[in-house]
């Protein structure tokens, strides 16, 4: 495939005389998609050891060596740096924006000469080896400079300009067309990011981030979860907010794995299904563009990237071409799918720390529409692209599906939240405490775990084959789950 490099063909990083390479995973928030990478990299061969936060269902993973992060930033800094100096990982891969940040912040500290030179030195190569030159930071980091840069590069981006204050956004606006986008630096899955069609919706949305970005909000983030690393942000300048010309069209996504600006395997697909309107997507359809495969490869080389890449993009409706609007430099949700070779980023990752060619068997996908579990039974139970579409399920890994039977929030409440709830409804609050308890000990009823439904018995109702076509012509045995997708009784064995 155009822009993708054999895993044997680049530097590669130390096993340390490991027969398994060790990643460590660093996680701030609780999304599934971080679960199933981990559980994943795992089943390639890989030692994975996860740090996140203490309600993460990795926790109940077996395959999956987990620690708390910490509650606190500066806890959180210190679990990292012991873990490194314990475990000696190959790699870091951080799984979201507020894990790359603690990254960048520890290879800073590495620079400035916190420790001991030699811990300093193995600190920020290990950094380096995991998310590339760190001249690629501040692009990552900021969507703005990112847009500017990749224009620079000749690459096809709608036009996007800082705005710096209201009566600017007001000026900017009177020859604008609308619908237009606002943007915020710093931000992820669709938080800070506005499609706006009129003034005055634009102007909300500058107020709204303006906000979100001040000394003040840092402030009350602190007080809120009773964390003083949210200060720094007193010291540091406001998040930049963009205005950007709307594309009209289809979201799609191109995923890679990179070392040291050479792309191991990638895989594009079309956004057909969001969680909202610039939320991540929950189905998509696997797309052959020489364009997206371009820009990717172009960018990764240009900033000798590392590590798990997304890169966002629109396809214009009336041309088909894809203009590049964003890029992310952690996991996104399509990184564990592998329909090819060419696009199997773990087995290519796995064959590249262990020095082998030997790649994952790619699961057999009946067709190029994907449903991602759990996002798309969340979004909607009765979607018909569960039944319609491959419906992306691990069903080697039953404690994953138990664990995301339902949604999960990504970030535990707030004391606030909790006295907000107490007070409001206290009868409510105290059963749920009740229920959570009862679940963690194993006294909760039987749950089904493709519907949001308790039932003391499972269902024997045969199952769809094609919703999972690798085990269709496995002989029946005694049901492990079964459910509803897209209104289709199913039995998984």
């Amino acid at each position: 495939m155009s822009g993708v490099v054999s895993h044997m063909d680049v530097e590669r990083v130390p096993s340390s005389g490991m027969a398994r390479p060790r990643i460590v995973v660093v996680a701030t928030v609780h999304w599934p998609v971080t679960t199933r990478l981990c559980l994943e990299m795992a089943e390639s061969g890989i030692e994975v050891r996860a740090l996140v936060p203490d309600d993460h269902a990795l926790f109940k993973m077996c395959a999956v060596t987990v620690d708390r992060l910490g509650r606190t930033r500066s806890e959180a800094l210190r679990t990292i740096n012991h873990t490194v100096a314990r475990h000696s990982p190959d790699l870091l891969i951080p799984a979201d924006e507020s894990a790359i940040d603690l990254l960048r912040t520890l290879y800073g500290r590495a620079l400035r000469g916190r420790g001991t030179r030699a811990d300093r030195m193995r600190m920020a190569a290990l950094i380096e080896a995991s998310m590339g030159a760190p001249s690629s930071f501040v692009f990552a980091r900021d969507k703005s400079r990112f847009m500017a840069l990749a224009h620079e590069e000749g690459l096809a981006v709608p036009r996007t300009e800082i705005v710096r204050d209201l009566a600017q956004l007001r000026a900017r606006l009177a020859t604008a067309r609308f619908p237009l986008v606002i943007k915020r630096d710093g931000t992820s899955g669709g938080e800070g990011v506005r499609v706006v069609a009129d003034a005055i919706a634009a102007a909300q949305a500058f107020l709204e981030f303006r906000s979100s970005g001040s000394g003040l909000y840092a402030v009350r983030q602190a007080i809120r979860k009773v964390d003083p690393g949210y200060l720094r942000r007193l010291f540091a300048p406001a998040p930049a907010i963009t205005m950007q010309d709307h594309v009209a069209g289809r979201p799609a996504n191109r995923a890679v794995v990179c070392h040291r600006g050479q792309v191991l395997a990638g895989l594009s697909v079309e956004v057909l299904q969001t969680s909202e309107s610039t939320g991540p997507a929950t189905v998509v359809r696997v797309i052959d563009r020489p364009e997206m495969t371009h820009a990717a490869q172009h960018i990764v080389r240009r900033l000798g990237l590392s590590g798990f890449v997304g890169f966002d993009f629109m396809l214009e409706t009336a041309t088909g071409r894809p203009y590049l609007i964003e890029m992310n430099q952690r996991p996104t949700q399509i990184c564990h799918l592998a329909p090819n070779a060419a696009s199997d980023m773990i087995g290519a990752l796995t064959g590249w720390l262990l020095t082998s060619a030997a790649r994952r068997a790619a699961p057999y996908l009946e067709r190029d529409t994907i449903a991602l579990f759990p996002q798309e039974s969340w979004r909607d139970p009765a979607s018909a692209f569960l039944s319609s579409a491959y419906h992306d399920v691990p069903w080697q890994a039953p404690e994953f599906i138990d664990a995301y039977r339902a949604p999960v929030a990504p970030e535990p409440l707030t004391w606030v939240q909790v006295a907000r709830q107490l007070v409001r409804h206290p009868r409510r609050f105290l059963a749920r405490r009740v229920e959570a308890a009862a679940q963690s000990i194993g006294m909760a009823p039987a749950i089904n775990p493709l519907s949001n439904s308790r039932d003391d018995s499972l269902s024997d109702s045969s199952r769809d084959p094609a919703l999972d076509p690798s085990r269709a012509a496995a002989a029946p045995a005694s049901p492990d789950y079964s459910g509803t997708i897209g209104g289709k009784d199913i039995l998984h064995v």
